[in-house]
């Protein structure tokens, strides 16, 4: 299916720098699956495109967005094999803004230089304010386009939602990848088909901390329907995976919003005996338990591990 990279699918695996760096030449990395923030090596032609870790992510254009650019400013140029573009492309997810830069750098030619695709600016605009807010940018959730976005990456909401992706293999996941990008290509050429936002919910706890527990029946859809009415911060079941460990998010509107995620992932770890590196983790504004073990809490552990470290925080209700 690719004639300019070679899609590598790490399933719920992190590289550090070195091990990335001790990959070929012409290697690009996505979005969290290399450790330790957005970096290029000139000399060695390595690049992570990366929007979750060691970053400010109000201030960060999403992963999909730091590739448009690239390809903008000539990533091609030097990323080349046998006189032609190409590159090694690492993914450990295949989520929308993975799939949407995967696309790109397999479609470079339609996005070099001056060329312009209204439909597609269309969707990198969108999938760029949701995926940098994790869902909280407000949107008029019955707009077309909305529903357009909905039913292109709808092979990955339905993964995510079964709990099957906290299994899935590098061929599932390659699989999903591919049937995302089908969907981008019948999009652009108006082929392409609109599905209602899922926006089914169930609140387990409305904490006087100003935040909620909720279950994401709908996935993402849900979230952005309750940051729609007032959710200001979450902890959020994403699915039970089949060993019945859970898989969870958590997240907040913004920088402004008093719910530091990233002192709850230590809190977390602390209870489940993990770290950052394999625990629970993410950026300043959204985040979630270890892709790779799961989480052993439930909304009661968290319910009562949140609220206690809020109040310790703070020492009152918000």
């Amino acid at each position: 299916m690719y004639e300019t990279i070679d899609l590598i699918v790490l399933p719920r695996q992190t590289l550090n720098q070195e091990d990335f760096l001790a990959k070929p030449q012409c290697s690009i990395a996505l979005d969290g699956v290399v450790r330790g923030g957005p970096f290029r090596d000139e000399e060695t032609r390595h690049v992570n495109f990366d929007h979750h870790d060691g970053v400010d992510r109000e201030i960060t254009m999403s992963t999909c967005k730091q590739v448009f650019m690239a390809i903008k400013g000539g990533l091609f140029k030097s990323y080349r094999q046998n006189g032609k573009p190409f590159a090694y492309v690492y993914v450990n997810d295949s989520d929308q803004d993975t799939s949407l830069s995967v696309f790109e750098l397999e479609n470079n030619k339609m996005l070099e230089g001056s060329q312009s695709n209204p439909l597609f600016n269309r969707l990198l605009e969108l999938t760029d304010k949701l995926d940098i807010t994790g869902g909280a940018f407000p949107l008029n959730l019955s707009d077309k386009l909305m529903r357009q976005h909905s039913w292109i990456f709808q092979p990955y909401s339905e993964l995510r939602k079964s709990g099957a992706l906290a299994t899935a293999n590098h061929q599932v996941i390659q699989d999903n990848i591919e049937s995302i990008m089908l969907r981008i290509k019948e999009y652009l050429m108006n082929r392409g088909g609109e599905a209602e936002l899922d926006i089914r919910h169930k609140i387990l706890y409305d904490s006087p901390y100003g935040y909620r527990i909720i279950h994401e029946i709908g996935g993402n859809d849900a979230r952005y329907y309750l940051f729609g009415n007032g959710m200001d911060a979450f902890v959020s079941l994403v699915a039970e995976r089949p060993d019945g460990k859970k898989v969870w998010s958590i997240g907040r509107r913004s920088g402004y919003i008093p719910f530091p995620v990233q002192e709850l992932y230590d809190e977390y770890n602390k209870a489940e005996g993990l770290t950052r590196e394999n625990g629970w983790n993410g950026s300043t504004l959204v985040g979630g338990s270890s892709r790779f073990f799961g989480s052993i809490l439930n909304d009661k552990d968290l319910r009562y591990l949140t609220d206690e470290f809020l109040e310790k925080k703070y020492g009152k209700k918000v």
